[in-house]
């Protein structure tokens, strides 16, 4: 919708006032062509969301039948878009989220679970059986005590016995199984643990800056050592330091209160956190919450616009922080009008009416208020292209005509103007304009990436490529050689032209569209392709069509655009409206969900002059969204305090977003360096290729396992295998789980080839890592590759030592020992993680083939020499 642009007699200019501008803009075409389109997206979107309702259903179905799927991603989609988009006051989307919650802890996911029951015992009993009331605190109870949540699973579990004992419940067959997992549970919950109770406790600090904050116009929170210097022909603008600021100092200390998401469906609207579970608004089922809590903490705010979200509009104009600026201005201008009117003022006149916003506007106040300042301060539209200066007085117009005909904001606060409908809406469009310009011009974009398991360790999330092949005998000659050496490999052409090959297998791999690295938002992307699609008239059945579909160049569509009248536009926006609102969700859940863009509003911030080459200043934004700026040197009165602008590159983007780390900027011993190890996320770039590597690698393994002894498999894969693993050392730290997974699989590929000992040193040195690093993995998964890789290489050495006594009996002595040191940091693992089964079965399951082969391999080694020749002679 940001494409269709209004009809003006002439291009806008940017050196006139609001008001000027969009009173060029109010004509009878705009204004009628406006309200068309909100009815289109009424209608459209109401025909949408009635198919959801028709459609929810067999698809929940469809989803209960195959909840034993061995892989539940595609599962887990189907269930997570029934309940961010089907009609929420419906048993459908009840019954989808107990479902999920279902998963979740088939999968050991319980903290994730419980987030899910939590929200479900929050919904509307009349939408949920008896039945689901009593699995759900059933399922919540056992997850708090695996949680070790030992308080909160007692008080539940005296809930559950309540609801059972009251005799609602006249058909038990269908709750059986978990009335029967409760009582197995009920003992261990009930019993007095040694064990200390899980909790999370979160430290806050509050930053203050040197001397306290400012608090006045331009730069409310900056330093009270920092002046703020208009621009004239003398010296640009910028902030001074007004007197000596030592090293270390903090100078600027923004908490931003607005900032959006281009991306939907990615993160919580309100909190800012990634993650997949999320939940969405019951009426306008688009914007994003991570709880319940975040939801209601945002309704007030949120009943405005919600229906600008539901009916996409304020999504397509990418306008939430606008219109939420816009409802913050609406509560600072009303006192002012009331206050005229009670002194017998009239404002019938909209050019008055203007002035009067921007005179109130630009009376100092005692107190700071980001808005007065934003209304006083007209934004320097020159530095803005033609294009999005353009855009901007499109969606001001556009947001405009929306407020005056779907909300009750201009009757709640511009109810005591004398104006008719034109004016009005002139009017708010003006401020809209103004607030938009500041928007753009004062806002810090930060291209976030989130690293998906799927794209990652998708490779190393089973052994089941392995799962099958036993060991075969294989070339004595091969036990003490090294595989590169063993076939001739070149580690310098062989792995170059490997990773060529792998590397132009991208596109069959995951496409690469232009406009996915474009300078465009997500969500104008997404909108761009939904025009030009449409202009084609393409027929889309299904996301895959809509991604796969060609595009027109920008060009051409602004320039069809230009020329369509308003019945064409109308159709046209019909179209884009239907595959808007039926592919949003799986768009942004499917192909672009690795990217996002968050836009904060920083007025502060962006007084700072930011050049790299020249700073004195180093800023971070902290996990709660504060900005803190620090001086990296001394900094003399009267010198210009300077940002550089690459600080936004350092950042943790897995949970908590816009996170510099602290020891990147070198901070003075007074701030404490808490964030120094938090993990750095991929780039797109490297995801990419990581998919492409295991495509490769998956179908070289598929022909191998046909024909294992061939030579010529074993080569490639050899070859495929050593660029992979030099692939990661290049771009992944020595110590990351996805680069121990790597070496993990190549490992269990030597010692099923009889390199014994190559893949024996393989583990000495990933035990070592562990061992002097102390570390201790999150991903149980690392614990059960390397245990695998140790169980085949002690087996083949115990199936060989009789045949060949001169094997050298350090290794399989090493193997036992690495072998031993894993267990110990397996068991470390299944005792923080109390009650989880899959850790603790691991633990002693290898527990038990330790103590065998070290059986074994004792008998073997303290054997008397006579006895270990009658038995090699008895073998021949």
């Amino acid at each position: 919708m940001h494409r269709i642009p209004l009809y003006m007699g002439s291009e806008p200019r940017p050196e006139a006032s609001e008001y000027i501008t969009m009173s060029e803009a109010m004509c009878p075409r705009n204004l009628i062509e406006c309200e068309l389109f909100l009815k289109i997206l009424r209608k459209t979107t109401d025909k949408v969301f009635l198919d959801f309702s028709e459609v929810a259903e067999g698809c929940l179905n469809i989803s209960k039948k195959c909840m034993n799927m061995k892989s539940p991603t595609v599962l887990k989609m189907s269930l997570d878009e029934i309940i961010c988009r089907a009609p929420s006051a419906s048993p459908t989307c009840v019954d989808a989220i107990m479902a999920r919650s279902v998963l979740y802890i088939k999968n050991n996911q319980n903290t994730t679970a419980c987030n899910d029951l939590l929200y479900y015992e929050s919904l509307d009993p009349a939408l949920k059986t008896a039945e689901g009331t009593i699995i759900s605190q059933i399922l919540h109870c056992i997850c708090l005590f695996v949680n070790r949540e030992y308080e909160a699973s007692k008080d539940k579990l005296s809930v559950v016995k309540g609801l059972i004992e009251d005799g609602t419940l006249a058909d038990r067959s269908e709750v059986s199984p978990f009335l029967a997992l409760i009582e197995q549970h009920e003992e261990r919950i009930n019993q007095a643990r040694i064990n200390v109770e899980f909790c999370k406790k979160v430290q806050t600090e509050n930053f203050v800056p040197f001397k306290g904050f400012k608090l006045t116009r331009k730069i409310p929170f900056a330093s009270q050592a920092c002046d703020y210097s208009e621009k004239s022909i003398e010296k640009s603008g910028g902030v001074f330091a007004s007197c000596d600021v030592p090293k270390g100092e903090i100078v600027l200390v923004e908490n931003p209160v607005y900032f959006q998401f281009s991306a939907p469906f990615l993160n919580c609207e309100l909190c800012g956190v990634h993650q997949q579970q999320l939940y969405t608004c019951d009426n306008c089922r688009y914007r994003s919450y991570c709880s319940k809590s975040c939801m209601k903490s945002d309704a007030e705010v949120h009943q405005y616009e919600c229906y600008g979200y539901k009916i996409g509009l304020i999504p397509m104009l990418e306008a939430n922080m606008l219109f939420r600026l816009f409802c913050e201005a609406g509560e600072y201008i009303l006192p002012a009008i009331v206050d005229y009117a009670m002194d017998g003022g009239i404002l019938s006149n909209p050019r008055d009416a203007w002035t009067f916003i921007l005179e109130h506007a630009q009376e100092e106040e005692k107190t700071y208020n980001l808005v007065g300042e934003l209304l006083a301060t007209a934004p320097d539209y020159n530095l803005l292209t033609r294009e999005k200066y353009t855009e901007i007085v499109t969606t001001a117009f556009r947001l405009s005509v929306f407020i005056y005909n779907d909300t009750r904001l201009a009757e709640k606060y511009f109810y005591l103007l004398a104006l008719v409908k034109t004016d009005l809406i002139t009017v708010m469009a003006a401020i809209l304009l103004r607030l938009g310009g500041h928007v753009l011009l004062n806002s810090q974009r930060d291209n976030l990436c989130y690293r998906q398991r799927e794209g990652i360790d998708a490779m190393n999330e089973n052994n089941d490529e392995f799962e099958n092949c036993g060991i075969l005998p294989m070339p004595t000659d091969r036990i003490s050689a090294n595989v590169f050496s063993y076939y001739g490999v070149n580690a310098i052409t062989d792995f170059v032209d490997c990773y060529n090959n792998v590397h132009d297998s991208l596109a069959e791999i995951e496409p690469e569209y232009p406009e996915k690295f474009s300078n465009d938002s997500p969500i104008f992307r997404f909108a761009d392709r939904l025009h030009s699609i449409c202009m084609q008239k393409y027929e889309i059945e299904a996301v895959e069509d809509l991604v796969s579909a060609d595009t027109l160049p920008e060009q051409e569509i602004n320039e069809i655009l230009q020329i369509f009248n308003t019945s064409q536009r109308c159709q046209l926006l019909t179209n884009i409206a239907k595959y808007f609102q039926q592919f949003v969700y799986q768009y942004f859940h499917k192909i672009e969900n690795t990217v996002q863009l968050k836009s904060t509003l920083c007025v502060t911030l962006k007084a700072f002059k930011q050049n790299c080459g020249t700073k004195n200043i180093k800023a971070i934004f902290l996990p709660n969204g504060k900005v803190v700026g620090v001086t990296a040197k001394k900094v003399h009165k009267g010198e210009e305090l300077v940002i550089c602008p690459d600080f936004a590159r350092y950042r943790d983007q897995s949970r908590i977003l816009d996170l510099a780390r602290r020891g990147d900027f070198n901070f003075s011993t007074s701030i404490e360096n808490e964030y120094e190890n938090l993990e750095k996320m991929p780039s797109p770039e490297f995801v990419r290729h990581n998919k492409a590597f295991i495509a490769a690698i998956k179908k070289n393994l598929s022909a191998w396992i046909e024909s294992r002894l061939d030579v010529n498999l074993q080569l490639n894969l050899t070859i495929l295998y050593g660029t992979y693993n030099s692939f990661l050392a290049l771009h992944c730290e020595e110590k990351d789980e996805t680069r121990f997974l790597g070496v993990l699989k190549f490992s269990m590929f030597l010692a099923l080839n009889g390199f014994l000992q190559h893949s024996t040193d393989n583990i000495v040195h990933f035990v070592e890592l562990t061992e002097t690093d102390d570390i201790h993995f999150k991903n149980i998964e690392i614990y059960r590759q390397s245990l695998c890789v140790i169980r085949c290489i002690i087996e083949q050495y115990i199936n060989i030592m009789v045949n060949c006594p001169e094997v050298d009996s350090e290794y399989p002595k090493m193997v036992l020992v690495s072998s031993s040191f894993i267990l110990k940091r397996l068991q470390i693992h299944a005792e923080a993680l109390i009650d989880n089964e899959e850790a603790s079965s691991l633990y002693m399951e290898y527990c038990t083939h330790h103590y065998k082969w070290k059986t074994v391999f004792n008998s073997f080694l303290t054997m008397p020499p006579d006895l270990k020749n009658f038995l090699v002679k008895s073998k021949k």
